[in-house]
């Protein structure tokens, strides 16, 4: 695990997760790919759930993926401005020229097939991505918008309550939504809107950015969290940097599992390392996770 230099303990109190330490339920499960793109969220929360919401997809939908798996009858709506099924075509096509360019022709004219390879892996994994993003986002049951979310209209964002307007009345239900999110930095802006339909969340996934510049926000905005909702899980992203003179990293992945789902005599782990051996795992696979410390 990747250590901060001197003492684990916080230097900067400012940036310490003490107060956010998670409620180890033994229900955690991992939902999407290993490594980046997976997070480890509540059994429960998916089970209960008839909708997932995910706000930032980009060109992994693996926890979608699997979410759909284990509980077939729920509807997924999806939403990112970044990736569409046109976008990924075209890539298919750039990917093309560059096959039938001259400088590919000269390449492999002068024995060069390492560089002409690599062309033909780009193009075999834009095919591979374009046949599985048709697949998935096919039907009624998994939907695909091409734009994102925001706190105000416009013609790229939805807001929070124009998404939930399209669940139909008689399946938002009170704990009948699960939410994932992320959407650099946006979550700071969307997350008060979403707060406003908690009654009808059974839990949520969020990666956190920014926290060197945006910590005060982050603390607000857990601690509005805790009012109906237990922190059960936090893991750092280590793409990211340790915020300086502390151990907590500049990216958090926290998971929330509503309160009312969570029996008073439901027995938790207390001797908890975080990453949990053999559930978290690296966001980046060439470097060690970040240690956390509460």
């Amino acid at each position: 695990m990747i250590e901060p230099s001197g003492l684990a303990e916080e230097k900067d109190l400012q940036n310490s997760l003490r107060a956010f330490k998670p409620k180890f339920l033994d229900d955690l499960i991992r939902v999407g790919r290993a490594f980046d793109g997976g997070y480890l969220v509540n059994e429960r929360g998916i089970r209960l759930s008839r909708y997932l919401l995910s706000f930032g997809v980009n060109y992994d939908w693996s926890f979608e993926a699997d979410f759909r798996k284990r509980k077939l009858d729920a509807r997924i709506l999806c939403f990112d401005p970044s990736v569409s099924k046109e976008r990924l075509r075209d890539e298919i096509v750039d990917a093309l020229k560059q096959i039938l360019s001259a400088r590919c022709i000269l390449e492999a004219l002068s024995l060069n097939f390492r560089g002409v390879r690599r062309k033909f892996q780009v193009l075999k994994h834009s095919l591979s991505l374009y046949s599985d993003f048709s697949s998935f986002f096919s039907g009624d049951s998994v939907r695909f918008f091409c734009k994102g979310v925001s706190d105000e209209k416009g013609p790229n964002f939805f807001i929070i309550s124009e998404v939930f307007q399209m669940i139909p009345a008689d399946r938002l239900e009170e704990n009948s939504v699960f939410v994932k999110m992320d959407i650099e930095q946006s979550e700071f802006r969307v997350l008060p809107s979403l707060l406003k339909f908690e009654k009808y969340l059974t839990g949520l996934v969020i990666e956190f950015h920014g926290l060197d510049r945006l910590w005060p926000d982050f603390a607000e905005l857990m601690n509005q969290l805790k009012a109906n909702f237990e922190i059960t899980h936090v893991h750092g992203n280590n793409f990211s940097e340790l915020i300086p003179n502390s151990s907590t990293p500049k990216v958090l992945e926290v998971t929330f599992l509503k309160r009312s789902l969570i029996r008073d005599d439901e027995l938790q782990r207390e001797a908890v390392v975080y990453p949990i051996p053999g559930m978290d795992q690296p966001n980046d696979r060439s470097k060690e996770d970040y240690a956390l410390y509460f």
